[in-house]
This record gives structure tokens, sequence and C-alpha cells, in this order.
């Protein structure tokens, strides 16, 4: 693992380089997350970053020297039927996974949900990612739901999990 010290905060306008790199070195991996490298651009984060100022959406970053080595990201409901509801995401750089940086990063995405009077956290995992079955599941989250066959990883079907969390 790399030196260890690191700070949680919102990302702001200038991370968004470093959000697109981590993105990219983690679905290079072609295990953890939906996108292949260079499908997110520095353009769409910049977007999400501005979104986070309508007290909906959140990036809440992992800085460790400098560098980004984690995000979670929180979409909360645009319409009144959910707006109580927010879907998350969250990646961790592989250097700095078992760490705790992701029980960190849940408590404080749930204490930030909780103030803003959201009631319900989604997600979905893929089926062959154990680790964050187990993470979201020692915070609370169940599983209710599968999507057989929903993505190809590395010529495999891998299904989805939908998870949640009432708060």
């Amino acid at each position: 693992m790399k030196s260890f010290e690191f700070t949680i905060r919102p990302a702001k306008g200038g991370d968004a380089d470093n959000i697109c790199d981590l993105l990219d070195e983690v679905a290079a991996e072609d295990i953890y997350i939906l996108t292949e490298p260079g499908e997110r651009t520095v353009n769409h984060i910049k977007g999400l970053l501005q979104k986070q100022f309508s007290n909906r959406n959140l990036l809440l970053v992992v800085d460790n020297y400098g560098d980004i080595v984690g995000v979670l990201g929180f979409i909360g409901g645009a319409f009144k039927k959910i707006s109580h509801v927010a879907e998350m995401g969250m990646v961790i750089e592989k250097n700095f996974r078992n760490a705790g940086l992701g029980s960190t990063l849940l408590r404080e995405a749930i204490a930030w949900a909780r103030k803003r009077g959201f009631r319900r956290l989604e997600l979905g995992v893929l089926s062959n990612n154990r680790q964050a079955l187990s993470l979201y599941k020692k915070f609370g989250f169940q599983e209710e739901g599968v999507r057989k066959n929903r993505y190809q990883v590395d010529g495999e079907w891998v299904d989805e999990i939908l998870m949640a969390k009432f708060l």
C-alpha cells in the first residue's frame, strides 16, 4: 500500500481530471465498475460537480497528499415521488483497498444523506465484486433484486445485484 494519510472532502472543480483518471484506472481492472477506460470524460465529471451545489447530489473524494484515491457519488431523486431516494456508487484505487476507506466514505455519505432528508439509498454492484457486497451488507444494505447477465466483463456475463438501505 502507498503512504496513507487522507482527507475526505466534497470534490471541487479542480478535481475533475484526477477523478477521471481514477475511474479509468479502476475501469481498466475490468472487474468493479460498468465503464471502460475513456468512457467517462472530464466534462462529464465537471457536470456532476456543478450539480453538487443543488444539495441533492454529492461527490466525496479521498485525497491522499493531493492524489484522488477514492470517490463516492450520490445522485438524489430529481422528481417528487423519488425525492427521498439517492443512488450511489463508489470506487477506490487498488493500492488503497482493504484499508477502511470504503467504510469511512460510507459513514460520511450516510450522515450527509440523513441531514438532507433522504430516506433510501440505492446501488447496483457486480455480483463478482464480493468485497463490495460484503461492505454494503456490513452497513445495512440489503439485496433487493438481481439483473441477470446485466454486464459483459471480459467475455463473461455478470449479474448486477441491486441493494438498498433505509435511513
